[in-house]
């Protein structure tokens, strides 16, 4: 770990919107705005809440994985996301998720957040293999001794289950 400051850390992890992923425990998938109370409007008003430090870096991992390359172009971001999308309606046999492991690397390897990529697994989430890839990830982030562990599912069918 370098000699900077856990402070400064935590500010290069950023900051965003939080999201409230419908399924939680650390499965990425049906997220919308969190909502939460406002201090300074008494126990009744809601607002968007915000994460920072680790919790934005896991949720930003996350969408960067959960958005279509090229996704964000209009936005100025044109090599966002990851090209894994492009597999929709694809049969789930190993080529196919090889194919997968190989455009979330790619994906990985543009996260400015992250220091290394410990293991990237695509499997079949059911026997024999229907539409659906469980994508379990370790990362490092940069500054950090502990890994992240990221679990996000993929549809090859196109939607969720």
């Amino acid at each position: 770990m370098s000699s900077r400051s856990l402070a400064d850390i935590e500010r290069q992890m950023g900051s965003d919107l939080r999201l409230d992923f419908a399924w939680g425990g650390g499965f990425f998938e049906d997220a919308d705005l969190a909502l939460g109370k406002r201090a300074d409007r008494g126990s009744s008003a809601l607002d968007v809440t915000t994460l920072d430090g680790l919790d934005n870096f896991t949720q930003a991992v996350a969408n960067r994985l959960k958005t279509r390359k090229g996704e964000l172009a209009s936005l100025g971001h044109p090599d966002y996301g990851s090209r894994h999308h492009e597999l929709v309606g694809e049969p789930n046999v190993e080529r196919v998720r090889n194919l997968i492991k190989l455009y979330v690397l790619q994906a990985l390897a543009a996260e400015p957040r992250i220091a290394s990529v410990v293991s990237v697994s695509v499997s079949a989430e059911h026997a024999p293999p229907r539409d659906s890839v469980r994508i379990e990830l370790t990362v490092l982030p940069i500054d950090r001794p502990e890994p992240v562990n990221l679990i996000v599912p993929f549809f090859l069918g196109g939607g969720a289950p």
